[in-house]
């Protein structure tokens, strides 16, 4: 069985590479130019030239023609295809990759994740997971909506700069926010991001998740949680420390946000994943 998943799920290359994992990579537009997520433009050199773009980037799901030539190869190489994407929510990719499938001959099983960034990649490393164990497709389906419907992602913004220019904030609000240290913590529910809270503080922020983790009261020792960031890995280090301490989970996998959720969250914003 191959597992195909987009390049919104943030998984770092080793792992990607490690688990055979075919990437169909989104579109990224920066002041009028044009790149391919993950294959000429790199995290850090996204996070560089949007820190000077006169524009927020522009995001697109890839064309089903991209999907067409990857299902085919997988159909002709394994026969089973499970395809793992960006909450249709938030993107097109997911009815793209449906179209694709009406086209392809083969066993071919379309995911829409309900998430985005490494809440994406978690649930296609879970997938991953249960293919090793022999799961037949039915059951990984079956188990991957409970995966997902049990995962809770928090979102930490250190900046409303991107809100503003994207138009979702006044530019008065993001001064006043930003004047008063405000910071806002957001969460994915039902395949949206919503505002969850605004603290004075990223210390406050951090506590914030860390709550937000217990609140879940469950034994995390053999559970993987993650963090991706936004450029900024000094507060995944700090948030992975704290983490350890208080959870002691199986592993804290840390990883950075690329273009497509990156976009929206601007630079030195953070999220975990459990």
């Amino acid at each position: 069985m191959q597992i195909i998943t987009d390049s919104s799920c943030d998984l770092p290359r080793e792992v990607l590479d490690d688990n055979n994992i075919i990437v169909v990579p989104l579109n990224i537009e920066i002041d009028g130019e044009s790149y391919i997520d993950g294959v000429d433009l790199t995290h850090e050199q996204f996070y560089e030239k949007m820190l000077t773009a006169k524009a927020l980037p522009k995001t697109s799901q890839p064309s089903p023609q991209k999907f067409i030539d990857v299902f085919r190869e997988s159909a002709r190489k394994t026969g089973e295809t499970l395809s793992i994407h960006l909450s249709s929510k938030l993107s097109g990719t997911v009815n793209c990759a449906i179209m694709a499938k009406e086209m392809v001959d083969g066993r071919i099983e379309i995911f829409d994740s309900l998430s985005g960034s490494i809440g994406v990649g978690m649930q296609v490393l879970k997938a991953c997971e249960m293919v090793k164990q022999g799961i037949k497709l039915e059951k990984i389906v079956e188990k991957l909506k409970e995966y997902r419907d049990n995962m809770k992602i928090i979102v930490y913004l250190e900046t409303l700069e991107n809100a503003v220019k994207g138009g979702r904030l006044t530019k008065i609000k993001g001064t006043v926010a930003n004047l008063l240290n405000l910071k806002a913590i957001l969460h994915v529910e039902q395949g949206y991001v919503k505002i969850l809270k605004t603290i004075r503080g990223k210390k406050r922020a951090i506590r914030f998740m860390l709550d937000k983790m217990k609140e879940k009261n469950v034994d995390f020792k053999d559970k993987v949680v993650s963090i991706a960031h936004c450029n900024c890995i000094k507060d995944a280090q700090i948030l992975k420390k704290e983490i350890i301490k208080s959870f002691n989970p199986a592993r804290v996998l840390i990883t950075t946000v690329g273009p497509v959720i990156g976009t929206h969250a601007g630079q030195g914003g953070f999220l975990v994943c459990f």
